[in-house]
């Protein structure tokens, strides 16, 4: 048997450049899985969403999404400004705008029975947490405030 010189194996001289494998844990390839199924099946779920959702409430879907949207960033804004204490009544408005909103698009969604009544209630929250936004300077205040005055008015035209 003949000794193995640097950089010789078995069967002869080795590549001085080898790639290694680095073996990965159970989490690292789990996420590596759900960022790829993420990546190939979001597109799809969101556009199956959006055609399952009954025409007829298309428009006041669209605005209690945004609505949605403006109060949870109206409500971080609030709770990022100097004196939160002050803001108390906004960010209260603001998450039960948000939760009314985001309920009523559930019921939309799903074509339920009970949606123009909800939509009757949002419309009120809606314009509630918009009267107390627009008392504010605060772009963030200001954005939320034209974004319940938007929904309020899309879900009273649902619920007629």
């Amino acid at each position: 048997m003949g000794s193995m010189g640097i950089g010789n194996g078995p069967n002869g001289p080795e590549p001085k450049h080898q790639t290694k494998i680095i073996p990965m844990n159970m989490l690292t390839r789990s996420t590596m899985a759900l960022t790829m199924a993420l990546a190939v099946f979001a597109p799809m779920t969101t556009q199956a969403a959006d055609s399952l959702a009954p025409k007829q409430y298309e428009s006041c879907l669209a605005a209690c999404q945004a609505c949605v949207t403006a109060c949870e960033s109206c409500v971080t804004g609030c709770l990022n400004e100097d004196d939160v204490k002050a803001m108390a009544p906004c960010i209260k408005l603001c998450r039960d705008c948000a939760d009314i909103c985001s309920l009523s698009a559930q019921f939309m969604a799903r074509d339920s029975a009970h949606a123009a009544h909800l939509c009757e209630l949002c419309a009120k929250i809606c314009d509630a947490c918009g009267a107390e936004c627009a008392k504010h300077k605060m772009a963030h205040c200001q954005q939320c405030a034209e974004a319940c005055k938007k929904c309020a008015d899309e879900c009273r035209k649902m619920a007629k």
